[in-house]
């Protein structure tokens, strides 16, 4: 069991250096973009669409990593007050939330990107740069999906003694 959670653990670590990574191209394509609309008043058709794209793979691919570092804002003032068996339980409860939105993202992801991928879904801005955006869709699954393993190694972490708090 210990491999599987290491696994994950390396595999969610992964995912958010790598979506670090994306920062680069996302302040790239912005500062371009500002350059050319202030002093050339002539901004790209696609530096509004890029940044969406890059920023939003980012905060997918994240997710897991920052759940793993515990980077994610939490109230724990109750947990102050409680047994260490009742504050397993509050931070259990936490993250059986998580589970569920996870798999939300997951399945309903899923049905968003085969159906985005099956028509070739184009961007609906009416852009002259039209990109199709079926591909975007397909981090959705794949972030809840590394969401969702995170969230479990997280509960295992808590009931197995590791440091929940």
């Amino acid at each position: 069991m210990n491999g599987i959670v290491r696994g994950i653990e390396t595999l969610s670590a992964f995912m958010g250096k790598l979506a670090g990574f994306l920062m680069i191209p996302l302040t790239l394509v912005i500062v371009y973009t500002v350059i050319l609309r202030r002093f050339f008043s002539n901004a790209p058709d696609w530096g509004f669409e890029v940044p969406i794209f890059l920023f939003g793979m980012m905060i997918l691919l994240s997710g897991a990593d920052t759940l793993r570092i515990k980077g994610h804002i939490a109230v724990d003032i109750i947990q102050k007050y409680v047994s260490e068996q009742w504050g397993r339980i509050l931070i259990t409860f936490g993250l059986l939330i998580v589970l569920f939105v996870s798999a939300f993202l997951v399945f309903k992801g899923l049905d968003a990107a085969i159906e985005s991928t099956k028509i070739m879904e184009r961007s609906s801005h009416q852009s002259s740069f039209n990109p199709q955006i079926w591909w975007f869709k397909w981090f959705i699954p794949i972030g809840g999906l590394l969401l969702w393993l995170q969230a479990w190694v997280e509960i295992y972490k808590v009931w197995r003694g590791g440091d929940a708090r």
